[in-house]
């Protein structure tokens, strides 16, 4: 059986990590801990590292920087 994750990411699950333009293809949102919708012009050109992917609340990832340093922990819902 799929766990909540493997069925909203596909074939993406098994990365590490999605780009900018691989949450958009998903249709997927990303979201502060507070539960704020992150702006497009914050997402863009990122990179969103997974730190649980089957995480009940939604897919915790951590937004990079193009350096590969670690920023915003947020999460990626459903739209």
């Amino acid at each position: 059986m799929a766990t909540p994750g493997e069925g909203l990411l596909g074939e993406y699950y098994g990365r590490d990590h999605l780009t900018y333009e691989e949450i958009e293809a998903l249709h997927l949102k990303v979201v502060t801990e507070a539960g704020e919708r992150v702006p497009e012009g914050e997402r863009r050109g990122k990179v969103f590292r997974f730190e649980d992917k089957d995480e009940p609340s939604g897919y915790l990832v951590r937004s990079t920087e193009t350096t590969g340093q670690s920023t915003t922990l947020c999460y990626l819902r459903a739209s």
